[in-house]
């Protein structure tokens, strides 16, 4: 298989090198973007003229839909192109999985476990056991007695003869002496730690640690002597075993008395007297702390409470931060102001275009539509108060040219400025014509009222890609979690 997978890989390494020529004019002007395996078309090319894939015709209901993507295009050209692209694919899909397998078979070989066809390599010293499936036949003669697909040999590591297992305990031992002091001078002189290896490096060779004063030197080699008035001998025995066979081995350590550094010392004995401090003044109704240590001066302050300075921080900074974010509230607050005017738009541009179409004057309208909004008690609405307001100017003898631009520079929309300048002009130059006017502004209106909807749809889909994806995540983490959780059962 490895050598099919092989001839595979060089013929198509040559083909692609020797036809790195072929329609190279062709191949130049084509849009990378467009076709990303524009590098394999060559070779595509050269096949399809090789083998006639050219000549294949494409069924029907694939033709229409090459002329309305390549409008203007010539048909043969491009089905040319789509047949070389499949190609490519094909090609390129062929090769990658011919790689992949190649790799794969090389490395079954190198983990190749039967030797000979009836040798299995056994795992060296020390690198544990390692299971092997294997496949039996077994015949007598012509007949076949029993046949397995799946049979699991697990194969222990390679073990030490009894000459070797004497080598390998001495060994240990010598280890032992060389590792165990740690940052220890001797074993006469043992001021910190031990160190108590659970196993013998490369080896198999587990050890087991005995102390004869665990309350001195723990099983784990850590040495407790800060209480310690003088020193003291303690007996260690490494318990060296491998598979059935086990020894000992047998030490003395000197414990010494914990060397403090003059900090340390210091700390010490102020610990203690604070602790003497508290035992003798236990009916008193003070502690009576010490002013000196050892000829040194000792002096108390009471450490101080920062958490009012922690509390005018977290103050300060969050006015600050609230601050900031009225700001962009107050903005965010005009943006849906400004939506909503836009989106009441239309709605008022037609109320207009019939009241005046049924005869009322521009001013008599406007404010029959703010008469009708005030005393419907409905919810309030930006355009209508507005509205509102120019109603209460018109009503104290404001100019209605003068009433209307003042409401279109106040709302600062583009369409309610169309729709003020309107107003101001034919009040101006007269009502001839107004209402077609109108009209045509109320059904121009309609059409943007639609395309806001449609944006302002838009946006929601895309707000709630974030909690899409979250409870993707979700949904992913339920399933994953506990798989990963099984597998490492």
């Amino acid at each position: 298989m490895i050598l099919l997978n092989a001839v595979i890989f060089l013929l198509f390494v040559i083909l692609w090198f020797a036809t790195k020529g072929y329609e190279t004019a062709t191949v130049r002007n084509l849009d990378k973007k467009q076709y990303p395996l524009k590098f394999l078309f060559p070779l595509g090319f050269f096949l399809m003229d090789r083998l006639w894939i050219n000549r294949i015709k494409i069924s029907d209901n694939l033709e229409e839909p090459l002329k309305a993507l390549y409008v203007g295009e010539q048909v043969d050209i491009i089905k040319r192109l789509y047949l070389c692209n499949k190609t490519a694919i094909a090609i390129l899909i062929i090769f990658a999985a011919n790689f992949f397998a190649l790799i794969s078979n090389l490395q079954a070989i190198n983990n190749k476990q039967l030797l000979d066809g009836r040798y299995i390599q056994r795992p060296g010293y020390a690198e544990g056991t390692k299971s092997v499936d294997l496949k039996v036949n077994v015949s007598d003669k012509d007949l076949t007695v029993l046949e397995e697909d799946d049979i699991r040999l697990d194969v222990e590591e390679k073990r030490y003869d009894k000459e070797e297992i004497i080598k390998r305990f001495q060994y240990a031992k010598d280890y032992i002496d060389t590792h165990i002091l740690n940052k220890n001078e001797s074993s006469e002189k043992i001021l910190s730690d031990l160190n108590f290896m659970p196993k013998i490096p490369d080896t198999g060779i587990s050890v087991t640690w005995v102390t004869e004063n665990s309350e001195i030197i723990d099983g784990e080699g850590k040495i407790h002597n800060r209480e310690l008035k003088e020193g003291v001998l303690v007996r260690v025995t490494a318990e060296i075993t491998y598979y059935d066979d086990s020894g000992e081995y047998t030490r003395y350590f000197k414990v010494l008395p914990k060397e403090y550094t003059r900090e340390e010392l210091t700390r010490k004995n102020l610990t203690d007297a604070l602790n003497a401090s508290n035992e003798q003044s236990r009916t008193e109704d003070k502690i009576s702390l010490p002013d000196t240590l050892m000829g040194q001066q000792v002096s108390w302050a009471e450490k101080e409470d920062n958490t009012g300075g922690m509390l005018l921080m977290i103050g300060i900074m969050s006015a600050v931060l609230l601050y900031i974010l009225m700001d962009r509230d107050l903005y965010s607050k005009v943006e849906k102001r400004n939506r909503e005017m836009l989106l009441d738009y239309p709605e008022i541009i037609n109320k207009f275009t019939l009241l005046v179409g049924a005869g009322m004057s521009l001013s008599n309208a406007w404010c029959k539509i703010s008469k009708d909004y005030k005393d419907g008690g409905a919810k309030k609405r930006y355009a209508y108060e507005e509205m509102g307001i120019t109603y209460g100017e018109l009503m104290l003898g404001t100019s209605e040219i003068t009433a209307y631009e003042r409401f279109g520079r106040r709302v600062k929309l583009l369409p309610y400025l169309r729709f003020s300048s309107l107003l101001a002009q034919n009040v101006k130059k007269g009502s001839a014509g107004l209402l077609s006017q109108l009209e045509l502004e109320a059904a121009e209106a309609f059409e943007e009222r639609k395309e806001l909807a449609k944006r302002m749809g838009e946006e929601a889909g895309t707000k709630l890609l974030v909690p899409m994806m979250l409870m993707l995540i979700i949904v992913l983490a339920v399933i994953l979690v506990p798989a990963f959780l099984s597998f490492r059962i």
